[in-house]
């Protein structure tokens, strides 16, 4: 998988979480699978490495933690939050909006599932990612020498 893409498959259906198209300033995120589709523009101006950061932090559990973490856009289009049970089974909640305060303002929101051990890989595969997303003269420097 090149950098330009990624995703988040779940175990339990055809659901998946792809991340798209990575620029300067923003990223596409599509949820797509069992019952349902959604496509969205993300702008994550100075906050691009934000859900790199959580999905390596969640990479780095040991065991399974006991409450909700996550990451949500600075304009609140896209969120995505994860909860992990006591035998490892990691819960992922999608939310996708847009057209915030119109009269046909909509919301998407669904889970999918993986497991504690696709977590190093996905964390990997964000991180390639997010390096084209993350603006000039950010801490983006700073966390590759880490």
């Amino acid at each position: 998988m090149n950098s330009a893409t990624f995703s988040i498959k779940s175990n339990a259906s055809d659901r998946e979480l792809v991340f798209l198209d990575p620029r300067e300033d923003y990223f596409v995120v599509e949820l797509r699978g069992f019952g349902v589709r959604a496509i969205r523009d993300v702008y994550a101006y100075t906050d691009a490495l934000g859900l790199s950061v959580l999905l390596n932090r969640l990479a780095e559990y040991s065991r399974p933690w006991s409450s909700a973490e996550g990451w949500e856009s600075l304009e609140g289009e896209f969120s995505l939050a994860a909860t992990c049970s006591s035998l490892g089974e990691v819960r992922f909640t999608v939310s996708i909006r847009d057209l915030f305060g119109s009269p046909e303002e909509w919301t998407v929101q669904a889970s999918l599932v993986t497991e504690m051990g696709q977590l190093p890989s996905i964390a990997a595969n964000a991180k390639s990612f997010f390096v084209g997303v993350s603006p000039p003269n950010t801490s983006l420097e700073r966390t590759r020498g880490r």
